[in-house]
C-alpha cells in the first residue's frame, strides 16, 4: 500500500480522460524514479472507462504516495490547474497520461535544478530536458548547448528550438498563473507558458527525460479540429505574443499578428475588433492582408471537417 503524503519535492500532476489502458505504463516508469521524494497526482477529468479502479489499483501497489481526484469534463487546461491545487510537491511536473518518465528521470530534474546557484533560483520558473520517441529518436530540436538559460518564448522564436519538451515547473509560479477557464473546453497550453516565459528564466538541458507517443485520437494529432472548434483561447495566445515585450524576430512579430487577426475573425470579433488584436495600427496594417488569407483557409478547413462523415 502506497505511503501516506509527506511533502514531497515533485509533484507529478497528470491530466488524464479515457486513458486507463495507457495510465499503467506511466505508473511503471515512475516506479523507476529512485533517489527523490515524490508524488503521483491523477486528474480524471470525468472518464467512464474504468480509470477510477485502475488508478486505485495502482495506489495500492504504489511505493509512492497516489493522489486521485474525479471532475466533470472541463478539458485538460482545467484538469491540470485542479492537479496543482491538489498537490504539495515544491515543484510540478506536468505529464500527460500516454507519455511516460525515463528511469532516474525525476531525480536528474532535481540535481540539475540544484546546479543553478541559489541567488538566482528565485528568476526562474522551471527547468526542460528532451522527449524522445518510444524508439528513443529525439523528437523536435535540441537546445543551443547542453545547458542553456532562457525562456520559453526566446528559445522557440530566436534559437528556433521546436518539439515537445518535458520537465517541471516550480509549484507557487504554476499556482499563481493558471490557465484560463473562461475560454472553452480546448485552451493551448502555450498560452500559460507565454506568461510565465515572460517573467522568469528556464533552464534547459539535453537530456532526454521522457518518451512520448501521438496517438490518433489525442489532442496533438487534432489539432486542427480543436483550434477550429475552441478559437477563443488561439485568440488570446497570438494576440499576447505579438504584444510581448520580449525580444523577437521581426517575422515572428508579423506572424503573431496576422494569427491574432485570423483568430479575431474566427471569434467573430468583426474588422475593428479583429485589427485591435494587433499591437498597434502598423502592424494591424502590415498583418492583414495575412490574417484574413489564414481565416478564409479556416474556413474551408471547418466546412470540410463538417462535411465529414
Amino acid at each position: 500500500m502506497s505511503p501516506e503524503p509527506s511533502s514531497p519535492g515533485i509533484s507529478v500532476v497528470t491530466a488524464t480522460y479515457e486513458r486507463a489502458a495507457t495510465l499503467p505504463r506511466l505508473f511503471a516508469s515512475l516506479e523507476q524514479q529512485d533517489g527523490v521524494d515524490f508524488e503521483w497526482v491523477v486528474v480524471d477529468d470525468g472518464s467512464s472507462d474504468g480509470t477510477a479502479d485502475v488508478v486505485a489499483d495502482l495506489r495500492e501497489r504504489a511505493t509512492f504516495p497516489v493522489v486521485y481526484v474525479r471532475q466533470e469534463n472541463a478539458g485538460k487546461h482545467h484538469a491540470i490547474n485542479t492537479g496543482v491545487r491538489n498537490a504539495s510537491g515544491e515543484f510540478c511536473a506536468v505529464m500527460d497520461d500516454d507519455d511516460w518518465y525515463t528511469p532516474g528521470a525525476l531525480g536528474r530534474m532535481l540535481a540539475r535544478w540544484e546546479e543553478i546557484p541559489e541567488p538566482y533560483r528565485e528568476q526562474f520558473a522551471n527547468i526542460e530536458g528532451l522527449c524522445a520517441d518510444p524508439e528513443g529518436e529525439v523528437i523536435g530540436d535540441r537546445f543551443p548547448t547542453d545547458v542553456c538559460d532562457s525562456n520559453g518564448i526566446e528559445i522557440s522564436l530566436v534559437h528556433g528550438v521546436e518539439g515537445d519538451k518535458v520537465g517541471m515547473y516550480r509549484r507557487e509560479v504554476l499556482a499563481a498563473n493558471p490557465f484560463p477557464e473562461d475560454l472553452g473546453w480546448h485552451v493551448t497550453a502555450a498560452l500559460a507558458w507565454n506568461r510565465i516565459a515572460a517573467r522568469w528564466w528556464t533552464r534547459y538541458v539535453n537530456e532526454i527525460w521522457a518518451h512520448k507517443e501521438y496517438r490518433a485520437e489525442g489532442l496533438t494529432s487534432r489539432e486542427t479540429e480543436v483550434r477550429l472548434l475552441w478559437p477563443e483561447s488561439m485568440r488570446v495566445f497570438w494576440s499576447e505574443l505579438a504584444a510581448i515585450p520580449r525580444p523577437m524576430p521581426l517575422r515572428s512579430r508579423f506572424k503573431a499578428s496576422a494569427n491574432a487577426i485570423r483568430y479575431g475573425f474566427d471569434c467573430g470579433d468583426g474588422v475593428r475588433g479583429s485589427l485591435a488584436l494587433a499591437p498597434g495600427r502598423g502592424w494591424a496594417a502590415v498583418a492583414l492582408p495575412a490574417g484574413v488569407a489564414l481565416y478564409l483557409r479556416d474556413q474551408r478547413q471547418r466546412a470540410k471537417l463538417e462535411a465529414e462523415p
